[in-house]
């Protein structure tokens, strides 16, 4: 289905949009706007869109070069630029492509440098939901999708002490990567449990893009036994063939024996066990935070003999303002990336930083509620309430003074106990 154009002629310039939909708009597939310039004499600078922040739709400008050409209008020459804007919906529903400013520059019939505005018209179109997908979990739509699955070193057999790192890679056809669901991993008790912050890439060419999003988890053997890390399920969704399909990610088990490198005699005679807190990685971070201390030490020492500067600015403070522009323009795709970013920095829910355990630490019901509602928005293939950014940002910062007063900076930004 093509939408009609929408054709304005102010002078010797004006602009026709047409938005591509599919027969049928599933959650997750690709829209293209086309954005047409035309003038009867040359473009000149570049052209300028304001796209709008859309809750449930993730908009985007092909960074492509335009398509260049010539066009007979009511027997009148025309030179053209033809720009591509991608949609992505994010949940089904009727929605809305609200109406933007364009803005070109291009030469007047004297030759003198000119500059014009437009608004587009709003576009509306409807998102159906997936059969049989399960509202609870997140899908993935894309024609082609590739999931890797990779332990380093092989889990199987391990020793105490032993760190375990996985990585999960996700790379489908036309999909950003910012549009990938996380995986949401959780600990397993009597493994320790460390993520990166997810990496989200995308590949474009002629039009045409690779999305992927990797999700990096290290697994430290705190003791012996075996241990199950639990399988996952991704639920992928081709568009083409209209067929919804289960991509396992399978159990793994972990088996970890004692090691003998750790079971030896302290000095008073008594056996350092695998349960002791003598391992060399501690001590090794001991080290560290002894240099640590004396780099700080040094640094202040050598402040007071420099002329005074000004104060390096707070990285949370400034995360934390993003994070409220973010949720001011209830952009849900925006705002899930700023809080994310704001909790890594502040630390109150570890490093990264976990959604789950930042709302069981506030206790607080209401930011429980407006983050649910955040995440639903984003990856639920049915959700009826209106999420609202300003809603979540109050909730955010009522929990974040409060943790402010409770947890003293010093344990808010020192290093992460490595066996909690």
């Amino acid at each position: 289905t093509v939408l009609p154009w929408v054709t304005r002629r102010p002078q010797s310039a004006f602009v026709k949009e047409e938005l591509v939909l599919a027969k049928k708009i599933w959650p997750g597939q690709r829209l293209t706007l086309y954005v047409k310039l035309y003038t009867t004499t040359s473009f000149s600078g570049s052209t300028r869109f304001e796209l709008p922040k859309v809750s449930g739709i993730l908009i985007m400008e092909n960074e492509d070069r335009p398509l260049i050409g010539t066009e007979k209008i009511d027997a009148l020459p025309y030179i053209f630029k033809r720009h591509e804007i991608v949609l992505f919906p994010l949940r089904p529903g009727n929605l809305t492509l609200p109406a933007f400013n364009v803005e070109f520059g291009f030469r007047g019939e004297n030759g003198k440098e000119m500059k014009q505005n437009f608004t587009t018209q709003p576009f509306k179109f409807s998102v159906l939901n997936i059969p049989g997908a399960t509202p609870q979990k997140p899908v993935i739509t894309s024609n082609n999708l590739q999931v890797k699955d990779r332990w380093v070193p092989e889990p199987s057999k391990a020793k105490v002490g032993d760190a375990l790192t996985r990585t999960i890679l996700m790379t489908a056809d036309d999909l950003p990567g910012m549009a990938f669901p996380p995986l949401g991993l959780k600990k397993i008790d009597g493994l320790g449990f460390y993520t990166k912050p997810a990496q989200v890439d995308d590949q474009r060419q002629r039009g045409q893009f690779t999305g992927s999003r990797t999700e990096t988890i290290t697994y430290i053997c705190e003791q012996e036994g075996t241990f199950k890390v639990p399988g996952i399920s991704i639920q992928w969704w081709n568009p083409k063939t209209e067929n919804l399909k289960e991509v396992p990610l399978k159990a793994v088990k972990i088996t970890v024996s004692a090691n003998l490198l750790l079971e030896k005699e302290s000095p008073a005679g008594a056996t350092i066990g695998t349960g002791s807190t003598g391992f060399p990685w501690k001590v090794a971070v001991i080290i560290l935070l002894f240099s640590v201390v004396t780099g700080i030490l040094f640094f202040r020492f050598r402040g007071k003999m420099l002329p005074h500067k000004t104060k390096t600015a707070d990285p949370e403070k400034e995360l934390f303002t993003k994070f409220q522009t973010a949720a001011a323009s209830n952009d849900a795709a925006a705002t899930m990336q700023a809080l994310l970013c704001w909790l890594d920095q502040s630390k109150f829910a570890g490093n990264p930083g976990s959604l789950e355990l930042f709302s069981t630490l506030t206790e607080d019901s209401e930011l429980k509620k407006e983050i649910e509602y955040l995440e639903k928005t984003l990856y639920a293939s049915t959700f009826e309430k209106q999420w609202s950014g300003e809603q979540l940002f109050g909730a955010v910062q009522r929990a974040r003074k409060n943790l402010m007063r409770e947890m003293p900076q010093t344990k808010r930004c020192g290093l992460p106990e490595l066996n909690p």
